[in-house]
């Protein structure tokens, strides 16, 4: 069950979001490059208002997650899905227009606007799905052996030139410079905002792939330890580590894209002192 505290910022994200493609981006002459951007693309061949096509294309993308990824992956996604899709639909029709002379400003505002808004999403856990599960369901079930991200830059460009159709190219370009500020924004939001070291503790049947990970890919040291479960009374291995809160993402990403069960906790820190060059020296710091 989700917190009312989650709730509103699951909320504030997607006003946040809505106010930026309905009130800044489509009065300023330019689209989004997502889920939504195919739907003004359709809008523009069919004269159905997006928004309305956007709500057929969530529903058909959780229904291939559903067949391809499993019920947990739609799980994880549904609440965000539909929240964002009703609070586009409801914002549309909210007559306001933020039109600025300067469109590379319009873009600019509609990005940071669009990445404050995923971050703080992304922040306490949850996604809007869209293309990065479409990105999720291509590495299921064609393209195995290719990174995530590599997917995601793939659907990103197919779903651009789809757009050219109904967009000119100063359009898309506009609308790619708007993509560039809401990559710079989420990312700041998400790695500047809050605590910047964790520590985590992963508690898994074996350490295998984890502890490579961790050593190799984010170049941190890891403790590990053989413990038994209390309720179980199975051996499991218990691994702890200190990571950048980008680090920790990625680990995260690591431990979803491998389907590794697993316990997880995530503890913010204060202070760190050691000799890794994202810690802090004992000496520098007055005890």
């Amino acid at each position: 069950m989700i917190s009312v505290k989650k709730l509103l910022v699951c909320l504030a994200g997607c006003i946040l979001c809505s106010a930026a493609l309905n009130w800044v981006a489509i009065p300023n002459g330019f689209p989004a490059i997502a889920i939504a951007g195919l739907a003004q693309t359709a809008e523009h061949f069919t004269g159905i208002n997006y928004t309305n096509i956007n709500y057929v294309l969530t529903i058909l993308i959780l229904l291939v997650t559903l067949l391809t990824l499993g019920k947990g992956e739609v799980t994880s996604i549904l609440f965000m899905s539909v929240l964002y899709a009703t609070t586009l639909w409801v914002m549309n029709r909210i007559p306001v227009r933020i039109v600025l002379e300067e469109k590379l400003v319009a873009a600019a505002l509609y990005g940071v606007l669009t990445g404050v808004g995923t971050g703080i999403v992304l922040r306490i856990g949850y996604s809007y799905g869209g293309m990065d599960t479409l990105s999720k369901i291509l590495k299921k079930k064609l393209l195995q052996s290719w990174e995530t991200g590599t997917i995601l830059l793939l659907v990103t460009v197919a779903v651009t030139l789809v757009m050219l159709t109904a967009y000119s190219l100063d359009a898309i370009a506009y609308a790619f410079v708007g993509q560039l500020a809401m990559i710079w924004s989420m990312n700041y939001v998400l790695f500047n905002m809050g605590p910047s070291l964790y520590q985590i503790e992963i508690i898994a049947d074996s350490s295998e792939g984890i502890r490579e990970f961790v050593i190799d890919e984010l170049q941190k040291s890891m403790t590990s330890l053989s413990v038994r479960g209390a309720y179980s009374g199975e051996e499991k291995i218990q691994m702890d580590c200190v990571c950048t809160s980008k680090e920790y993402l990625k680990l995260r990403e690591y431990l979803l894209e491998h389907d590794i069960q697993c316990f997880l906790k995530v503890m913010p820190l204060m202070h760190v002192f050691g000799t890794n060059k994202d810690f802090e020296k004992l000496a520098d710091e007055s005890l």
